[in-house]
């Protein structure tokens, strides 16, 4: 117990880490206010545009027609064509009209209405558009079954539980918190050597494999407790702005599938611990091989940026699959649900779990060899 407290009394007051805990939490507040003031706001001006310009097109439209149909009294295809035009047009307006007034439910409301006529028509059926009403269509229902509100689209309302859980989501998944990660936990031992803080573990009797775990689970640990702190003050923050709401809103995967947004939640949360426990096994074993903590910091970073580069290349998909870093967050692998297999998450968290036992049993060995190696030399 003493040395788990000296370890974690050491972790936090080092300087370097008290700078990535505080980037780590100036990374997630920063990205909370730019989505509530710029993003929010820029999407809301752009589909006012889009709408008010729909609807002048549509007019048009409806004009051209009735003249059309003024020529053309006995042609029965463009009286229906001027029928549905005319219904577009309504729709359009109202839209516009809930748009104004900045009643985002009534205009998703209009969505799904004019989703379920297109549906029922049947004209475009089994096309990828028509797939696309569906799967809003069936959002809109769910949305309403927990008695939440709708915004511009889906994944997208003002509920403090969405966007903390979308934030979870999508957050734990960027590259550039898994390089304030690997900084923050990678090279402990690293650090260790070339301070020659390592030789005071001999004094308390030899460095045992227990300490070699203690010095990767308490990095996790206070990056972890940092993380879901944070985010609970994210999510105290937006409920008092804009309503709590309730952990039970649905969430639209991009196959269409639909999932509260407490159980992705959960489920991000406990892949980033797995995380972090490969970032920090895989920097523990180049510590011990390489020994110099940048040395360390610098091939973890450059095989996270290289995967980065080479996962938008064509050719490089079928094999994404079989590479750790795209196991590394799971609004990652929501994204590309058509190139993994089934059960992608318990697949991911094996993989990971297993090279991380494979990185300790190595760092193991070493860390005992270069124990005696020490003592010889004394």
């Amino acid at each position: 117990m003493t040395l788990t407290y000296f370890e974690l009394k050491r972790f936090i007051k080092n300087p370097k880490n008290k700078i990535c805990l505080a980037i780590l939490v100036l990374f997630f507040l920063v990205l909370f206010g730019f989505n509530q003031l710029s993003v929010n706001q820029q999407f809301k001006t752009m589909t006012l545009a889009s709408t008010t310009t729909n609807l002048q097109q549509t007019k048009q439209s409806v004009a051209a027609i009735k003249t059309q149909v003024a020529s053309a009294p006995e042609d029965t295809m463009l009286a229906k064509q001027l029928i549905l035009s005319q219904e577009q047009e309504k729709m359009l307006s109202e839209q516009l009209k809930a748009l104004t007034a900045d009643d985002l439910d009534r205009f998703a409301t209009l969505a799904y209405e004019a989703d379920l006529a297109a549906l029922k028509s049947g004209d475009m059926a089994g096309s990828d558009d028509d797939q696309n009403r569906l799967n809003s269509s069936n959002y809109y229902l769910a949305v309403k079954a927990v008695g939440g509100k709708m915004g511009l689209m889906a994944n997208d309302a003002a509920d403090a539980s969405l966007k903390t859980g979308s934030a979870i989501l999508h957050w734990l998944s960027a590259t550039t918190l898994l390089v304030l990660i690997t900084v923050l936990i990678s090279d402990v031992v690293s650090s260790d050597i070339e301070s020659s803080q390592i030789r005071f573990y001999q004094l308390i009797g030899g460095r045992k494999f227990r300490q070699l775990v203690l010095k990767l689970l308490l990095p996790i640990g206070v990056v972890g407790v940092v993380t879901v702190l944070t985010f609970a003050g994210i999510y105290l923050i937006s409920g008092l702005l804009i309503g709590f709401g309730t952990w039970h809103y649905p969430y639209s995967l991009t196959d269409g599938r639909i999932f509260p947004i407490w159980q992705l939640s959960l489920k991000s949360l406990g892949l980033f611990l797995v995380s972090l426990l490969f970032i920090g096994s895989m920097g523990q074993l180049l510590s011990l091989i390489f020994k110099k903590s940048l040395v360390v910091i610098g091939l973890i970073v450059v095989c996270l940026t290289g995967f980065l580069t080479l996962e938008r290349e064509v050719w490089f998909q079928p094999f994404k699959k079989f590479i750790p870093f795209e196991y590394l967050g799971y609004g990652r692998l929501i994204n590309d649900i058509k190139l993994l297999p089934d059960h992608f998450l318990l697949i991911g968290v094996v993989y990971l779990v297993g090279l991380s036992l494979i990185f300790l049993s190595i760092s193991a060995c070493l860390y005992h060899q270069y124990y005696y190696r020490k003592v010889g030399k004394l």
